[in-house]
């Protein structure tokens, strides 16, 4: 395992940290949170003309082919400027779960649309009272005619207001690796539908979806429950890395105001960084970030190899999805994935307790660029699965 960045990898970091720089500067974070959409236009249109919003897709849909790794070297600079984007939502994770459970037609609809930056899609797949992503829905399909109809509701749904098709988690019944857990497609517009604007403190808008009776035909059934629980599952890892990687960059800015405060911000004739108690809190930041950097690298390293692994052995999938049941099945990258997010979680909190303390009182001011990624990260540090449940993940990776 080589995590060194290739030269291509380090061209697409620098050209994603050169745009964030200069046109999404921090004043301009703050307007794009207090408007309606919660993301910039141009700046959407200029991560597609990138490619970054066809990143993970497969050349048969506009899409770049690439993997998990390269997206999160994108993720962490826009973390680094904190830059509001359904990037994630809508390429990494909806993308995923459309890719590996959906039909031809689907997939055909969908893909080359999220690929091109011309549709917006995200998943709804928390519910009020649900400890994390990964719990058993009540949102449930009741036979009704020729099809059904889907009712629940859903919370902290990103972007909901913006997505042309929303990627609902449900209930299923049966046996088999997708037991528990199925997807349907939901048009946002679609009658018995209404969302309802939310607020997590993270910056980006976040909302209640209310679903009642709401009509779903056979061709809404994103893949058979064998299938889609799988992919649920695949997707959820990306996702978790990829706001990991995202977190971390808004760690490492944290880390780079810190040392700034620190040499400039002077008190009984010297710098402040110049003392122990501060010096040492810089240096644990560095250490943490570090830390959380590598591990990220590893499981997204770890979800490419596993990913290539399914593909190399069940080459049919990609034609016909219902042939896949057992790709992408949760374990690939079990323990990578979860030793990542748990010690990101507490990694990443030290890191703002630390710039916190560093900066003392200016640092809790709401004028003050460090209050941009500490809410941030302590949204990260909330969704995706807490350290309790990653840490029974990598405890059973264990056989323990």
């Amino acid at each position: 395992m080589d995590l060194t960045l290739s030269g291509e990898q380090r061209l697409l970091a620098d050209t994603v940290r050169d745009l964030v720089e200069r046109e999404c500067p921090p004043d301009l974070v703050r307007e794009i949170e207090k408007s309606e959409r919660g993301y910039g236009d141009g700046h959407w249109k200029t991560l597609a003309d990138l490619g970054l919003t066809g990143l993970l897709l497969g050349e048969e849909f506009g899409g770049a082919g690439q993997g998990v790794l390269d997206l999160v070297v994108a993720a962490e600079e826009l973390g680094r400027g904190a830059m509001p984007t359904p990037l994630l939502a809508s390429a990494v994770f909806a993308a995923t779960a459309i890719d590996l459970a959906g039909s031809a037609a689907q997939r055909a609809r969908w893909l080359p649309a999220i690929g091109a930056g011309t549709a917006i899609a995200t998943v709804a797949v928390l519910e009020p009272g649900a400890r994390d992503e990964w719990g058993a829905p009540d949102a449930a399909l009741t036979p009704h005619g020729a099809g059904h109809r889907l009712t629940g509701t859903k919370i902290l749904v990103p972007y909901a207001h913006v997505a042309d098709v929303l990627v609902v988690v449900v209930a299923v019944a049966g046996a088999g690796p997708g037991s528990g857990r199925g997807l349907v497609l939901v048009d946002p517009a679609a009658p018995g539908v209404t969302l309802r604007r939310q607020h997590d403190g993270g910056g980006e808008p976040v909302f209640e979806v209310v679903l009642r009776d709401v009509e779903v035909n056979a061709e809404d059934l994103l893949g058979t429950p064998a299938v889609a629980g799988p992919a649920l599952a695949v997707a959820l890892d990306r996702m978790t890395v990829a706001s990991t990687a995202y977190a971390i960059g808004g760690a490492q800015r944290a880390l780079d105001l810190s040392v700034e405060h620190a040499r400039s911000r002077r008190q009984f004739g010297q710098p402040i960084g110049a003392f122990q108690s501060v010096a040492h809190r810089c240096v644990d930041m560095l250490t943490d970030v570090e830390a959380c950097r590598y591990l990220c690298y590893q499981a997204a390293w770890k979800l490419d190899a596993a990913a290539n692994t399914d593909a190399a052995a069940n080459p049919d999938a990609a034609a016909n999805p219902d042939a896949a049941a057992e790709l992408g099945t949760p374990g690939g990258a079990d323990f990578e994935v979860a030793a990542a997010k748990s010690f990101a979680n507490d990694a990443i909190r030290r890191v703002f307790t630390h710039a916190h303390q560093v900066h003392g009182a200016i640092g809790f001011s709401m004028e003050h660029d460090l209050q941009l990624h500490s809410r941030r990260g302590k949204t990260f540090e909330l969704s995706y699965g807490g350290s309790t449940w990653h840490r029974e993940r990598v405890a059973r990776a264990l056989d323990l």
